[in-house]
């Protein structure tokens, strides 16, 4: 039988991912990236054995990067050309979306956001919300028209009686 081998940029990008801050499972890895499970513990544990690793020697992915991080990606890079940007970006592995993506969420939770993004949104809600409720009684007086003529049919019937040719 012919055993599989591994490129080791394969297994690092796997043993990055296990070893991340809240990482998938073993079994959940493994089956992303059609392997045995068998496989990704062997490779798991092998790391784990190795005297003093704390940390592998594998690139952090963006999204797994501490709030403080991204916050001391977002000041470095502020006033800086975009080639500037570049070069600080490949360096930390990370994409100019990314930055883009941490100053908006830094700015929103420090609550200095744009009022006409506010206003924008305030706006558009509201007309949603004023579209439900139009809808909402529109269905109400539906319903109560028909359940009104429903009990008016039962009515008939019990009065005058079920008509044998319906």
């Amino acid at each position: 039988m012919r055993q599989t081998t591994y490129s080791k940029a394969i297994k690092a990008s796997i043993l990055a991912k296990m070893m991340a801050p809240n990482a998938p499972s073993v079994v959940e890895l493994a089956k992303e990236f059609n392997i045995p499970y068998q496989t990704a513990y062997s490779w798991k544990t092998a790391v784990l054995k190795k005297k003093n690793v704390t940390q592998l020697n594998v690139p952090q992915r963006p999204h797994d990067k501490s709030p403080e991080a991204k916050l001391q990606a977002v000041i470095d890079t502020m006033g800086k050309t975009e080639q500037e940007q570049g070069a600080y970006c490949r360096a930390h592995g990370i994409y100019s979306h990314h930055l883009d993506a941490w100053k908006k969420q830094i700015l929103e939770n420090l609550g200095v956001t744009s009022t006409k993004e506010h206003k924008a949104e305030n706006q558009r809600t509201s007309k949603e919300i004023k579209k439900l409720k139009r809808d909402l009684e529109r269905k109400d007086k539906a319903l109560a028209e028909v359940s009104a003529l429903l009990i008016l049919k039962k009515k008939a019937d019990l009065l005058w009686g079920v008509d044998e040719d319906a």
